[in-house]
């Protein structure tokens, strides 16, 4: 007689059926495909409002708002309405005042009475020094896909390994994703 955990091995090696996939590469595939298929949902959300609404994109690249807004988040702006000021709170995107031709993201901390902006990073202890201008104002934060922008962030920060880890393991989930169910036998 065959011990009880014997079956149970040799059961995971053969299908279950004549014909049957594996039980083992269906659930690696439905893993792999459904990873994929949040990412892809999640690019396609990160582009949706900037192709329809004529929103901008941008990847956060620091820690200076995190826990809000983490590098590698993708953040989507609305374009500034200039009939009125961001009210303090709001997450806003403009030319960094203090570095030209850099962007900045950082939350509305104090509107002063010329309707320039004191901004301030969540993780920041302190308010920024430099005022923006509201002329500086690039758009004003809608909504935030995490994570889809890590690639990019790795990138621009020269990071290889990390950038690679992430390449090789959606290398891998694509070939998971790409095996076929059915195993090929040897015996016919």
């Amino acid at each position: 007689m065959t011990p009880p955990s014997d079956l149970a091995v040799s059961t995971l090696r053969r299908p279950s059926a004549k014909g049957a996939p594996h039980p083992i590469r269906v659930v690696t595939s439905v893993i792999s495909r459904t990873v994929l298929g949040s990412v892809v949902g999640l690019l396609v959300w990160a582009q949706l409002p900037v192709v329809a609404l004529g929103w901008t994109a941008g990847v956060v690249q620091s820690g200076s708002m995190r826990p809000a807004l983490m590098p590698g988040d993708v953040v989507l702006y609305q374009p500034p309405p200039h009939d009125r000021t961001p009210a303090v709170g709001q997450i806003v995107l403009a030319q960094d005042p203090t570095r030209p031709g850099q962007l900045l993201t950082h939350r509305v901390y104090q509107v002063l009475p010329n309707n320039d902006l004191i901004t301030k990073g969540d993780a920041n202890s302190a308010p920024d020094s430099t005022p923006l201008r509201p002329t500086a104002l690039q758009g004003v934060a809608r909504l935030r896909v995490p994570w889809v922008g890590l690639p990019v962030q790795l990138w621009r920060a020269k990071q290889p390994v990390p950038e690679a880890i992430v390449l090789l393991g959606l290398a891998i989930l694509l070939a998971l994703a790409a095996l076929p169910l059915h195993s090929r036998s040897r015996h016919k």
